[in-house]
């Protein structure tokens, strides 16, 4: 899959996390449907569609209490 393929939802998601810190710092879905003004549902979803598109850019996963998020530049 390539950048062409994901949804607008997907790639505002994708560089939310790749600028933000979210491997230091918690995520959190709240504060994520605040800054980019979508439902959570359509956060959770493109979360879903990177995680299964972009394997080896974006990653979830938990550590001390919280999960953590990691989008890797696709270059």
């Amino acid at each position: 899959m390539t950048w062409a393929d994901l949804t607008d939802n997907d790639k505002k998601v994708y560089e939310f996390v790749r600028d933000g810190d979210f491997e230091t710092k918690k995520w959190s879905t709240p504060d994520a449907t605040k800054k980019l003004g979508l439902p959570e549902k359509d956060i959770y979803e493109s979360m879903s569609n990177l995680t299964k598109n972009l394997k080896d850019k974006f990653w979830i996963y938990y550590k001390d209490g919280g999960l953590r998020v990691v989008a890797d530049p696709l270059n």
